[in-house]
């Protein structure tokens, strides 16, 4: 077998090398973005790679072109004699890290939700359930494509998301929401983000669930802007009252799940006075329900029965138990992480085991 060495995402990433039998996975590094970061990083990759400069090797990384891993990765592949570049989707890398983490070889639902990853499509991934092995995936389902009003600054300022789902949700009839969220962040800024999604203005479309979490939190009163990462999707999880029962609606079309009828209700039990930690709690049931009741859909279909989950997102405690006891007694096998991390930092293996895998 040649030499694999996977070198994972962007933020919170991990390197990982496959030689035979041995296997192993750097420690963590943070974002790559910082060229301090990125020269340990690349420092250490360095000592894996063949002293003659020669193969056969395989190096793997992501989809997104701008990646500080995938630019270095191109970058060895260049200074290799021999060397192959394989480049995996993110969220395949997520399930596959998962399915590593518990033996599985065989065909599973992969359920995958975080912030972001780079699509097939070009577009910015992070609700996604996949059919795969450790060779190959097809993506099944996921959440409906949103603007994402300024990009990436949408993942620091939820209220962005907030707006662009409401935006969605409502349309013309939007100027009826009766909503505090309006009142801090500004009519200005409303009309302001109205306009980038009506004039598809730097409104990438994203499908992730991060983002979604982002938004409620918002929407809910709970935290409209982040100051480090995923901080307004775990004061969510903290606001949640524990032993609420019920969910909000969604639909499935073709192969989308849209959450917009979510929305409306939660906007509606806002303003009839539910507080946000009840309606926090009707959220993330929700969620819960999706995993299950999408997972389940999608086994009936291709007959499937083992069902692994990944992603940041599945950090969520509350969302995590939630769903094992959803699937508790239904037939389905769940799988969720025990060595590795369900966030980018697990990528790295997933990459690797799909490289050897092909």
């Amino acid at each position: 077998m040649k030499k694999i060495i996977a070198l994972g995402a962007q933020n919170k990433t991990s390197f990982a090398v496959r030689d035979g039998k041995k296997f192993y996975v750097s420690a963590p590094l943070e974002d790559l973005a910082d060229i301090r970061v990125l020269k340990d990083y690349e420092a250490g990759i360095r000592e894996h790679l063949p002293a003659d400069r020669k193969g056969p090797l395989c190096l793997v990384c992501d989809l997104h072109p701008d990646y500080g891993s995938t630019r270095l990765a191109e970058s060895f592949r260049g200074e290799i004699e021999g060397a192959r570049l394989v480049k995996v989707q993110h969220h395949f890398a997520h399930v596959v890290s998962c399915m590593e983490d518990n033996g599985l070889e065989e065909k599973v639902v992969g359920v995958s939700f975080d912030g972001t990853g780079y699509g097939t499509d070009e577009r910015a991934w992070g609700g996604e359930f996949l059919v795969c092995d450790r060779k190959d995936f097809s993506r099944e389902y996921h959440f409906k494509y949103v603007p994402q009003p300024g990009g990436d600054i949408a993942a620091r300022q939820g209220w962005r998301m907030a707006v662009s789902y409401l935006v969605k949700a409502y349309g013309s009839d939007m100027a009826r929401i009766r909503t505090p969220l309006f009142d801090r962040i500004g009519p200005e800024k409303v009309s302001f983000i109205r306009e980038m999604i009506d004039k598809d203005i730097n409104c990438p479309l994203t499908s992730s669930a991060g983002r979604l979490f982002d938004a409620v939190s918002s929407i809910a009163g709970i935290r409209d802007s982040s100051s480090y990462e995923a901080e307004a999707a775990i004061e969510l999880e903290k606001a949640a009252f524990p032993g609420i029962e019920g969910s909000y609606n969604y639909d499935l079309s073709g192969n989308e799940i849209d959450v917009f009828p979510m929305v409306r209700e939660i906007s509606r039990d806002l303003e009839r006075g539910l507080s946000p930690g009840e309606v926090s709690a009707r959220f993330h049931n929700t969620m819960g329900e999706i995993v299950y009741r999408v997972s389940e859909g999608i086994s009936r279909r291709t007959g499937v029965r083992k069902v692994v989950v990944s992603g940041g997102c599945f950090q969520n405690k509350y969302l995590l138990e939630y769903v094992k006891k959803r699937f508790e007694g239904s037939g389905l096998e769940l799988f969720t992480h025990k060595r590795y991390s369900p966030t980018d930092l697990g990528i790295s293996v997933g990459q690797a085991v799909i490289a050897a895998s092909m």
